[in-house]
């Protein structure tokens, strides 16, 4: 099925242009630098990815240098739109560390995991293992900050945050197909090889288009909610209050 991957990269390309076409358009890129230089480079990486099919050497060491690139990407920018919905807890010193080092220590494992066992694949290098490793362990983490995300959200009552749910609901998408196909490869080896092989690009083909509609027309956010850095502490620290609030209410609620 050659033609059908072809035909999936060809509408992600055109599809991440015109999410940075819109982010350019109408300014959002100043709000999410991260994930704009994310699609940038997932864009270059693409274009420059298919040149260099015609000298292996070149594209191996392309893969090899510009794949831990993507996966750091990928994590920050989730890590930039969840920190826009929650500034606020940033106050908290222990929080505002937890959840980084959460996401560090989890890929530094994976990849220390992969170097000294091998478990990916037995015919790999020991640093090439690391790298997939942590790959893979990335897609858990960027799934499990999408999940925890949505739920704060619920239990805090915030709403109407366009862009970043949207663009967080996109990386969990992707996120997800990329583990349900790498765990099918696991369990049925080449039983289910098309599945498996096109979930990951039909779940980044989802993301684009999630993010395509949160950025095809402009969102007006109120002056204080646009950008944590603009805001003043007292501001930032009543949110905080009134996110506390209702936590604690909702935490009461379900011990009922």
């Amino acid at each position: 099925m050659y033609w059908m991957e072809l035909a999936v990269q060809a509408i992600c390309i055109v599809l991440e242009i015109s999410v940075l076409a819109c982010l350019a358009r109408w300014g959002v890129w100043r709000l999410v630098p991260v994930f704009s230089a994310y699609l940038g480079f997932i864009l270059l990486r693409t274009v420059v990815g298919s040149i260099a099919l015609s000298s292996p050497r070149f594209y191996f060491d392309f893969y090899w240098i510009s794949a831990p690139l993507e996966a750091v990407l990928t994590v920050w920018a989730v890590l930039e739109s969840f920190w826009l919905v929650f500034a606020s807890f940033r106050l908290l010193r222990w929080f505002r560390f937890v959840l980084p080092l959460a996401v560090a220590g989890a890929l530094a494992y994976s990849a220390w995991r992969g170097y000294h066992h091998h478990f990916v694949l037995v015919e790999m290098t020991p640093a090439a293992a690391a790298v997939v490793s942590a790959m893979l362990m990335s897609d858990y983490a960027i799934l499990s900050v999408s999940v925890l995300y949505f739920l704060l959200t619920r239990m805090l009552h915030l709403a109407g945050r366009v862009y970043e749910d949207r663009f967080i609901l996109g990386f969990g998408a992707a996120s997800l197909a990329a583990a349900f196909g790498g765990s099918l490869r696991g369990t049925f080896g080449e039983g289910f090889a098309l599945v498996s092989r096109e979930a990951q690009p039909i779940g980044y083909l989802i993301a684009l288009l999630l993010w395509l509609s949160a950025v095809v027309h402009p969102v007006i956010y109120p002056t204080s909610d646009r950008s944590a850095g603009t805001s003043f502490p007292q501001g930032s620290l009543a949110d905080l209050k009134f996110q506390l609030r209702n936590l604690r209410s909702f935490v009461r609620k379900g011990a009922r």
